[in-house]
Order: structure tokens, then C-alpha cells, then sequence
């Protein structure tokens, strides 16, 4: 039996819309992760983690604390972290 590639290669990784949103607004606001941390109580590289991770592993709370930090309104992180 001769061996056979699927077409198309590796299925693509899922789009993360909630860290993309939460980004964009770091850039707009002109803060660095260490900044985002301080006023949250945790080290950057933290920040930098939790940001990357999917939209399932945040909870409401984390989520409503990097909002009023960053100035992200909290509809449209829900909006993102629900595509």
C-alpha cells in the first residue's frame, strides 16, 4: 500500500481573539507587561503568560481585572473571548 500525505498539511492552530483584543489594547495604552503587573500584583512574565493562554482558561474575575487595567471595555473582551 503506498503511503499517502493528507492535503493541506497540519490543521491551524485556533485564533485566540480574547489575547488579540487584550493586546491591542496594551499597545494603546502604551504599557508595558511589568507596568500591567504592578498595578495587578503579579510579575510581568506572568502577564505575559496568562494573556497568551486560550479564552476557556481565564475566569470572570481575572478578566474584569485586566479590563479597568488596560481600559478595555468588558463587552467586547466577552465578545472576543466568546468567537
Amino acid at each position: 500500500m503506498p503511503k499517502v500525505k493528507w492535503i493541506g498539511g497540519k490543521k491551524p492552530k485556533p485564533v485566540n481573539h480574547l489575547a488579540g483584543v487584550l493586546r491591542a489594547y496594551k499597545l494603546a495604552s502604551g504599557k508595558t507587561s511589568e507596568q500591567i503587573g504592578q498595578e495587578l500584583g503579579v510579575t510581568g512574565s506572568h502577564v505575559r503568560q496568562h494573556i497568551g493562554r486560550p479564552a476557556d482558561a481565564w475566569n470572570v474575575g481575572d478578566l474584569k481585572r485586566y479590563c479597568d487595567v488596560l481600559g478595555c471595555p468588558y463587552d467586547e473582551a466577552l465578545a472576543a473571548a466568546a468567537k
